[in-house]
């Protein structure tokens, strides 16, 4: 999903001949603490709070502001994913948004950035979710996918994160159904750690136990 497919209705911009005042209203008026400057399609930088709230003379114009503003932006054509690391590393309220000739098209914020990345993980979508944690070198997703197809059921989304401190890798998946009996016993009987399940239906403490029983039956 593109940045330019989920830009903001808000109209956040201020000119360059604003003033302080002016820009600080807005800023307290959409609950931000940085605000992107644009004059016509030309995109000048962000005015943060900060800033505003150091000048002496509220009636000074932006353009006459004797300090450089940053210079944060992100294209329509880049990936929300690209949108949420901008976020993440910059801890900025809003994100403008450029197309390729570097005109301003608008503001992407955290909450379009969640909603779009929802949408892409199918998250809308009903289905039960499975963590597995295994050793990093033991991660092959194309055998996971076989064992899951082989019970009749699908992959909607998968995500991995690194453990902390630890060379294990945790593995969440989003499938198409909530009915995932035969697919956590297929995992199990290939020597796959479930440490959690979601959405199927069952109570959520009670994978370890089920997972005993397994263990104990196949035992038997």
């Amino acid at each position: 999903m593109y940045i330019g497919e989920n830009i903001s209705t808000l109209f956040t911009e201020i000119s360059p001949n604003d003033t302080v005042a002016k820009a600080l209203d807005r800023i307290n008026e959409l609950h931000l603490q940085q605000i992107p400057i644009v004059k016509g399609k030309e995109y000048l930088g962000m005015l943060t709070e900060e800033d505003l709230l150091a000048q002496d003379d509220e009636t000074m114009l932006i353009k006459d502001l004797k300090f450089s503003f940053p210079f944060i932006y992100i294209f329509d054509y880049q990936h929300i994913l690209d949108g949420l690391q901008f976020l993440e590393t910059y801890q900025f309220d809003v994100l403008p948004v450029l197309n390729k000739q570097k005109q301003y098209l608008g503001v992407i914020t955290p909450k379009e950035l969640l909603l779009a990345q929802n949408q892409a993980m199918s998250n809308q979508e009903i289905g039960a979710i499975i963590v597995l944690e295994m050793e990093e070198r033991d991660n092959s997703l194309t055998h996971i996918a076989n064992i899951i197809e082989s019970e009749n059921c699908k992959i909607l989304h998968t995500g991995i994160r690194l453990l902390e401190d630890s060379s294990k890798v945790e593995l969440t998946i989003k499938l198409n159904k909530t009915n995932i009996s035969s697919v956590l016993a297929s995992l199990w009987r290939h020597d796959y750690v479930v440490k959690a399940t979601f959405n199927d239906g069952s109570d959520q403490n009670d994978i370890q136990e089920r997972y005993n029983l397994l263990m104990n039956y196949l035992n038997l």
